[in-house]
């Protein structure tokens, strides 16, 4: 399985799509990624980059895996709007997956817009989210002793780019997709040293 990562920072720090690979290898199937990253650009950025239109139509990638602006969240409007304009360059044949990220650890509340939004834009496309957001905050309150933030309160800890990877892998791969779950696939993630930090 071939994949395609676009985003920023919340996919590059720690590596996201290297833990991705190695869980679903881990589930038992071969996986290969690659990353056009960019901090702090969404997909609006992504859309003027040759690169980016050079790899959704001839990487020949099973899954594109799609990640907005975070902090802030740039609202459900510039979403959907870049959202859709991508989608139309990439071949029907590929399948999409919308990466849902999280809110501010300071900003709660600005997780159900944020989780909203990227629901609408995948009704629209007919794609599946990976709802790292919902995720999070769950995983959040069930083990409020453990840190999914970096120091800044906005990027991922290893734990936290390890919780990401376990909800894409899993929702890539069709399997159940809970807190719980997702946070025992984390914790070995965390502590898996062959991966990139």
């Amino acid at each position: 399985m071939k994949l395609l990562f676009l985003g920023n920072s919340h996919t590059f720090v720690h590596f996201v799509p290297d833990r991705v690979v190695k869980l679903c290898e881990t589930l038992g199937v071969e996986a290969e990624a690659v990353m056009l990253t960019h901090p702090g650009m969404g997909l609006d950025y992504h859309l003027k980059q040759h690169q980016t239109k050079y790899n959704v139509m001839r990487g020949k990638y099973d899954a594109i895996v799609l990640q907005h602006n975070a902090h802030p969240f740039p609202g459900k409007e510039q979403l959907i709007a870049s959202g859709e304009a991508l989608a139309a360059l990439i071949p029907d044949d590929r399948k999409i997956f919308l990466y849902m990220t999280w809110s501010e650890k300071n900003n709660r509340a600005g997780q159900a817009i944020m989780s909203e939004s990227y629901e609408a834009l995948a009704e629209k496309l007919g794609a599946a989210v990976c709802p790292v957001g919902r995720i999070w905050w769950q995983a959040a309150d069930a083990h409020p002793d453990e840190e999914l933030y970096y120091s800044d309160g906005e990027h991922s800890s290893v734990l936290g780019a390890s919780l990401a990877a376990s909800v894409i892998a899993r929702t890539i791969l069709g399997l159940d997709v809970n807190a719980e779950v997702c946070y025992e696939d984390a914790k070995k993630l965390e502590a898996d040293e062959s991966i990139l930090q």
